[in-house]
């Protein structure tokens, strides 16, 4: 098992990638503590873990990233419950779409909210812990979006180029301390997020719902969606000791879409 005994903090584990990742993490034998907005679909988590053995060894909260004291709350509570953080994964996220002119403001602060600013609460208050206990991997989500440019997507790329910016100075911060810092970069992956992302663009645009999904399938050379749990496999490398001479890099796991 790779992550015996590790305690390992999922942020957005409600459902899609960080779901598949709460699930794989407990197969390795993690200690969790699974947080998200949606208490519903986390309880759905929970259920799903069960069924691997992992319900005892699995601690759910449910937290707002946008909310600095909330997320406080929970690093404070995982440290209460178990005395250290192993494994941190910055994985709450937000997709909103459409042309800068028309763009809303209050989604565009959404987007900030949640993927750049809720990510920089997540590790604020779980790095003076790492520092202490000196040892520790931080995996933060980035996106093929932030390596490339996607038709009205100029928002939504926005906020995760400036998360793997963040995560590649945060790497130099805490290398000091023995704590890596990663980003992954997902490409198209079969979530509830990319299927509202592919609906609002299909309607937007007048086309069926197949045709824009096509479209981003083609995006990549594997002429296919991720599964999430194929994303989740790449979490879990950075959070296993097997990456233990990896810190600041992007592992871009995107069907080859910017290899193009």
């Amino acid at each position: 098992m790779r992550l015996k005994d590790k305690v390992c903090v999922i942020t957005g584990s409600a459902r899609g990638i960080g779901r598949s990742t709460a699930i794989l993490f407990a197969k390795e034998g993690a200690i969790q503590v699974l947080a998200d907005i949606n208490e519903e679909e986390l309880k759905k988590t929970l259920e799903l873990i069960k069924e691997e053995g992992g319900r005892e060894r699995t601690t759910i909260m449910k937290v707002d990233v946008r909310n600095s004291q909330n997320v406080k709350e929970m690093i404070d509570k995982t440290i209460e419950m178990h005395g250290r953080i192993d494994v941190l994964v910055v994985n709450a996220g937000v997709v909103r779409v459409g042309p800068v002119e028309d763009f809303p403001d209050e989604e565009y602060d959404l987007l900030i909210d949640v993927n750049l600013k809720g990510t920089h609460y997540t590790c604020k208050y779980a790095i003076p812990y790492f520092k202490k206990q000196k040892f520790g991997s931080i995996i933060t989500l980035a996106s093929v979006a932030a390596h490339i440019g996607q038709v009205a997507h100029a928002n939504y790329c926005s906020t995760k180029a400036g998360v793997l910016g963040y995560t590649r100075g945060l790497a130099l911060d805490l290398a000091p301390y023995n704590v890596r810092v990663n980003s992954v970069s997902p490409g198209a992956t079969d979530t509830p997020m990319l299927r509202s992302d592919v609906e609002k663009q299909a309607r937007d645009r007048g086309i069926p719902y197949e045709v824009v999904k096509e479209e981003f399938e083609k995006e990549g050379v594997m002429g296919r969606w991720a599964r999430p749990e194929e994303i989740a496999s790449g979490i879990l490398f950075l959070a296993s000791d097997e990456s233990s001479y990896m810190t600041g890099a992007d592992l871009r796991l995107d069907g080859g879409w910017t290899t193009k």
